[in-house]
């Protein structure tokens, strides 16, 4: 699998924040350089995009307070400047995830969140993989 590029600059999307800890150390620990920088809804995704650099990537949950995931896959979408930055959708919600991943062509992939702590390092590690080919495109 490949590794994350060394200095790519992602943007984590997730609310909860044993697993937003727990993907910055994994990410962190394939690739020292890279970044990650979190924040916890929709609208602070946007907020995000809209006043720093843009990031290589985004990790995006479709569970979020206020706006979804859905809605930030729709505003990436109808801006011109977002629409290409490759979405990663990590998300326990499986009703949204098949949806996501087909109606949505910036969704470069998408991974089922598991359900104990024992697999949710080895799904860390594919979602690594896939960001790490995606920003290596």
């Amino acid at each position: 699998m490949d590794a994350i590029t060394s200095t790519a600059d992602i943007l984590l999307v997730e609310d909860d924040d044993a697993e937003a800890e727990l993907f910055a150390r994994m990410a962190l620990s394939r690739a020292p350089e890279c970044t990650v920088t979190r924040v916890s809804s929709g609208r602070q995704a946007l907020d995000q995009l809209e006043r720093h650099p843009l990031p290589d990537c985004i990790v995006l949950d479709l569970r979020l307070p206020g706006e979804d995931g859905i809605w930030v896959l729709e505003q990436l979408l109808g801006n011109a400047g977002w629409r290409t930055i490759p979405v990663i959708v990590f998300s326990g919600d499986l009703s949204r995830l098949g949806p996501a991943s087909s109606q949505y062509p910036n969704v470069a992939s998408s991974v089922r969140k598991p359900h104990t702590l024992e697999e949710y390092e080895a799904t860390l590690l594919i979602v690594c993989a896939i960001v790490g080919a995606t920003v290596s495109r």
